[in-house]
């Protein structure tokens, strides 16, 4: 964490806010792989877009909390006739770790009913892995600065997917605002 804290503090990289409210650093990616820093600030944090938090990823995750508190949630997710909620695909105009690059979700004519099959706390130390294609979530308090050290890799076909919720519209489109790292680095415990 010192060594992380003092090099956000000394080349005070760009990072992007994702919709969900927590910056995001490449740390570095290669054909077969990505590894990323997650960021969630003390207090209340700004979503963008829909405020739907269970999501697929078109990789393995490997995440392990480096500060604060998690709780990771991993869900099953069963198409239903009628009630349930929408399931939206998501689709990124370019390179998502470039700053003006849009991104965009587009409801499916699917509709799905989640069921939590597992939940965990984490604690810094403490590692978890979802499978590609599994719906998760990860839930961080607004009490206490959190971050993650995340590897994603073997990615395999498919779209990643989000489950959504009513009232929003078919095609929901935003940008991931960049940011300097020296906006969070005191933030870090060392």
């Amino acid at each position: 964490m010192a060594a992380l804290a003092k090099w956000l503090e000394r080349d005070d990289p760009v990072c992007l806010m994702h919709p969900h409210g927590f910056y995001v650093v490449l740390l570095g990616r290669t054909d077969a792989e990505e590894w990323r820093f997650h960021f969630w600030p003390r207090g209340p944090r700004t979503i963008v877009g829909m405020p739907a938090f269970i999501h697929t990823h078109d990789r393995h995750v490997e995440s392990r909390l480096l500060q604060g508190q998690l709780i990771n949630t991993v869900y099953d997710v069963v198409m239903v006739p009628t009630g349930g909620q929408p399931l939206y695909e998501v689709d990124y105009n370019g390179d998502r770790y470039a700053p003006p690059t849009s991104n965009f979700l587009r409801r499916t004519r699917t509709r799905v009913m989640p069921s939590i099959r597992s939940q965990d706390a984490m604690e810094p130390g403490d590692t978890y892995h979802i499978e590609r294609h599994a719906y998760h979530q990860a839930f961080v308090p607004e009490h206490i600065a959190t971050c993650t050290l995340v590897r994603m890799h073997t990615r395999s076909p498919g779209a990643v997917m989000v489950v959504g919720l009513d009232g929003y519209p078919g095609t929901i489109n935003f940008t991931r605002v960049a940011h300097r790292a020296r906006a969070f680095a005191e933030q870090l415990s060392p």
